[in-house]
């Protein structure tokens, strides 16, 4: 590897390391190459099997790296760099994996899905196949809607009804693909029944606005402190999804506007008000505390390599803060979306103005936050009879 040592430390400081950590990478590689050396292996023969035994090796007598993770970026610049590496011959594909594989390409080209439904739909049918065939084999032509059933009833013992209800969904789809593609004689889709669910039959979990400027207030980590408060402001004032924050880029703020672009559900881009406090918390990031980097995601992770920082590490990031702030429960960054639609009701505003805020694309989405909305609900208590006040107890006085 020796011929790659300099271009490599160039490369790594391009991703913002340090020389200490620059340092450690270039001696991880050298012990790479002097284990590849003995072995007679050239760079070309670093495969992924290749990789999984190198650290197989390096566990027994290393303390730090011991893991394929940390060559990655090493091979992210053999990739960059054009050197061709040999691949480990694809493992065996199972009956099931290849029905799983033609599902996957059917939801892709016919139905059109997004990645991350296809991914969700394969994830449910899955534990379906492996039921099915320990219990019945691989004939798939004898299926019955009885096995569909008693499967979901089985899920239902374990898991939350909502959960169940995405199964049943995954399943519908799976069972019309394989009627289409002549694996069952008939549909059998149509046969599952409907999943009693509503998503308005529990109260939807907020903060309160006390409860939110704790978490506001709340002791920062040393580790990127003006990132994580812009990250806090714009969750909390906005109610942006974390996946929406994201994929937010240099280039979705419009700062002579004041706006800022949001891709949301479905791809749709909206403008939105970029609130003052948040956009100057943005501000006192990019100026100082932002890793330099030609990368145009608004967040970036603070150790490097500095890629895009994840929706995962966004929502830990908010539990790490309210866990700090005192609250004694779990609180993720979807629960603070939800804050800032009662917090809207709270103030006066309308549920058309809550679902403007949300950006929810049909207002029966927003209706869940009606019944967070005391003030607007007493009115319309009827008295419980015998108490004072009430018909009933008029009557009786008299």
């Amino acid at each position: 590897m020796a011929p790659f040592a300099s271009d490599f430390h160039v490369f790594l400081t391009g991703l913002g390391y340090s020389p200490d950590s620059a340092s450690q990478k270039l001696q991880l590689v050298a012990h790479l190459s002097r284990w590849m050396v003995e072995r007679g292996l050239a760079v070309q023969s670093l495969s992924p099997g290749v990789v999984e035994e190198f650290f197989a090796v390096r566990s027994h007598g290393y303390r730090n790296f011991r893991t394929p993770r940390s060559l990655t970026p090493f091979l992210d610049f053999l990739e960059r760099a054009r050197i061709d590496r040999v691949a480990d011959p694809p493992p065996e594909a199972s009956p099931l994996d290849e029905l799983l594989g033609d599902f996957e390409q059917y939801l892709l080209r016919e139905r059109g899905l997004r990645p991350t439904t296809i991914v969700n739909y394969l994830n449910q049918v899955r534990p379906f196949l492996g039921w099915r065939a320990e219990g019945s084999g691989p004939d798939w032509a004898s299926l019955s809607i009885s096995e569909v059933t008693d499967f979901l009833l089985w899920r239902r013992r374990k898991e939350m009804i909502g959960s169940v209800r995405v199964a049943a969904t995954a399943l519908r789809a799976f069972l019309r693909w394989m009627f289409l593609a002549g694996l069952i004689p008939q549909s059998l889709a149509e046969g599952i029944p409907a999943v009693a669910y509503s998503p308005y039959a529990g109260l939807p979990k907020f903060l309160t606005q006390v409860q939110v400027q704790a978490i506001a207030n709340g002791t920062a980590r040393k580790l990127a402190p003006l990132r994580n408060q812009a990250l806090l402001l714009v969750l909390s004032r906005m109610g942006l999804r974390s996946r929406e924050v994201q994929d937010l880029t240099l280039d979705d703020i419009d700062w002579r506007a004041g706006t800022l672009k949001v891709t949301g559900k479905g791809g749709r881009i909206e403008g939105m008000p970029l609130p003052v406090d948040a956009g100057a918390a943005i501000v006192k990031y990019l100026q100082n505390e932002r890793p330099a980097s030609s990368d145009r995601h608004l967040f970036l992770q603070a150790a490097a390599p500095h890629r895009p920082l994840r929706s995962v590490a966004i929502s830990q990031m908010v539990t790490a803060r309210a866990a700090g702030a005192g609250i004694g429960f779990r609180v993720g960054a979807h629960r603070l979306r939800h804050s800032v639609a009662t917090a809207v009701l709270d103030r006066g505003g309308s549920l058309e103005e809550a679902a403007q805020l949300l950006r929810h694309s049909s207002a029966s989405t927003t209706v869940i936050y009606a019944k967070v909305n005391l003030e607007a609900l007493r009115p319309m208590a009827v008295p419980w009879p015998g108490a004072a006040g009430s018909p009933d107890a008029l009557r009786h006085s008299s």
